[in-house]
């Protein structure tokens, strides 16, 4: 048995908990729990997966994961690899010559721009001047009966009106998601009768996702980037979750309308339980 799945069983034995315990506790499938006591890392769906799971087990057992991730960071698979930035110092020094090319040149001709713009000033008053004596030469007006226009234009003002409420009746119609004060849990309303169809799927990376209804999960899978689940939940539904194991990597979209993920993505952890209740 490795050294940190042993600290780790100990401390879980410690506490009196039992493998079915801790998976009821952290939401992991107990052979992920068992792979991770037993030390055979490479059985979880990935190396990011590891340090999000190791962390998960470590705070449920009461040790402080920042000092078990930093004494075993040898043994521990690293999924964040860094990257070199690329040198800067000749792009910005070849931008500095090209702007300072192009201000040189332009004085160049700041005469003839002013000539140029001098012209255009003159022509633009001569020709104001001409269309203004045209228009009070013929200045003569001819009554009109306006009583047809105008009953026309009556017409067509309550057209756009009822077309504008109809637009907004129609945009009002949908379920509808609302963050409550406590970050990861939402308000799902005006749910249709048909069920309530949501759809997740991975951003920018592999996400481990599991769904559940009520008190039964529904399924589980590892969804990599750009793969989508959809899943229509009943209307007689009062509450669904979405575990994720990286919740940066997560997008959820309900009944067509994207789920604001912003500040669960925000905290120091990734790994994540968002909670929707229904309702009626």
């Amino acid at each position: 048995m490795d050294e940190i799945g042993q600290k780790l069983r100990n401390a879980r034995i410690k506490k009196g908990y039992t493998i079915d315990d801790l998976q009821q506790i952290t939401k992991i499938q107990k052979r992920y729990l068992i792979a991770i006591e037993e030390g055979q890392f490479d059985h979880l769906p990935g190396d990011f997966y590891v340090r999000a799971f190791i962390k998960q087990y470590s705070d449920a057992v009461g040790i402080s994961s920042d000092e078990l991730l930093e004494e075993y960071k040898a043994e521990i698979p690293n999924s964040q690899p860094t990257q070199e930035s690329a040198p800067e110092e000749t792009k910005t020094r070849t931008i500095k010559e090209e702007s300072n090319s192009f201000f040189s040149n332009l004085g160049n001709y700041i005469p003839q721009i002013v000539v140029g713009i001098v012209i255009l000033v003159i022509i633009g008053v001569i020709a104001f001047g001409m269309v203004h004596r045209n228009q009070s030469a013929s200045s003569v007006t001819i009554p009109k009966d306006n009583t047809t226009q105008t009953t026309k234009k009556s017409a067509t003002k309550t057209k756009k009106a009822a077309k504008k409420t109809t637009k907004k009746t129609t945009e009002a119609t949908g379920a509808t998601v609302k963050e409550s004060d406590t970050t990861g849990t939402y308000t799902v309303t005006n749910v249709p009768s048909d069920g309530l169809k949501v759809e997740v799927a991975g951003k920018g990376g592999q996400a481990w996702i599991q769904f559940s209804e009520g008190d039964n999960t529904t399924w589980q899978q590892a969804l990599a980037s750009g793969e989508k689940k959809s899943t229509t939940v009943p209307s007689d539904t009062t509450t669904f979750t979405v575990q994720t194991g990286n919740v940066n990597n997560t997008t959820i979209t309900i009944d067509g309308k994207a789920v604001d993920l912003s500040k669960s993505q925000s905290g120091d952890t990734i790994v994540k339980t968002l909670t929707f209740n229904i309702e009626k």
